[in-house]
């Protein structure tokens, strides 16, 4: 073989191989979604707005009807027997009655913490997915799993597999623009995914009946 030959095999080799398709991605890879979204400078950022401007005032309003309904249900309890009935019929008729609103109110903030914590949410998300995307690709993964939710059947990952950090670094670089927020916290859970929920106000037991006075 003289040395054209050869050097022509070698072109040819490195014309294959050029042609040669990159390996198939092989790694599973794994993230806790909703805690990266969270755990973002741009998540903190709108979880900070969220408590501040929805939350806090909310649980005030309720706490204030709980506080209510708690001063009345006392009144009435010191009040069992020097108060005529009809005083305290309308009393137990005021406590049903608030205690019907409170009810309500604590449903209507639940629904509606629920409805903006989803909307905060499906905004991250959207913008999540095309860093994952782009993050699967340049790191071999062939397979991204989202271990959010306890009953997704994965038992257990490795934490080599994790990527949570790891993706949440991508994103803060790929929305430089919430740079002013404050940096992720360790471990940061979902804004209020489990608020404190006011104690129930249940009206007391009925107090005794004023014995009248003897004439």
């Amino acid at each position: 073989m003289n040395k054209f030959s050869v050097i022509g095999l070698i072109l040819s080799s490195v014309t294959l191989m050029a042609q040669a398709p990159a390996a198939a991605p092989s790694k599973i890879c794994v993230m806790n979604l909703q805690s990266a979204m969270l755990s973002t400078k741009e998540g903190q950022a709108a979880s900070e707005v969220f408590r501040t401007k929805f939350l806090e005032p909310k649980e005030k309003e309720i706490q204030a009807k709980q506080a209510e309904i708690s001063d009345l249900n006392d009144k009435l309890q010191r009040g069992a027997n020097t108060m005529s009935q009809t005083a305290q019929d309308d009393m137990k008729r005021n406590i049903d009655r608030k205690s019907t609103e409170y009810k309500r109110a604590v449903e209507d903030y639940q629904f509606d913490r629920d409805e903006e914590q989803r909307k905060l949410l499906d905004d991250l998300s959207s913008k999540m997915q095309t860093v994952i995307d782009r993050f699967a690709q340049e790191n071999a993964c062939a397979v991204f799993l989202d271990v959010t939710n306890p009953n997704s059947g994965i038992m257990w990952t490795s934490n080599a597999a994790d990527m949570t950090r790891q993706v949440v670094d991508a994103y803060d670089k790929a929305q430089p623009s919430a740079g002013a927020a404050k940096p992720p916290a360790t471990g940061v859970r979902p804004p209020a995914a489990t608020p404190a929920k006011p104690p129930t106000a249940t009206p007391s037991a009925a107090p005794p009946k004023a014995t009248p006075a003897k004439q």
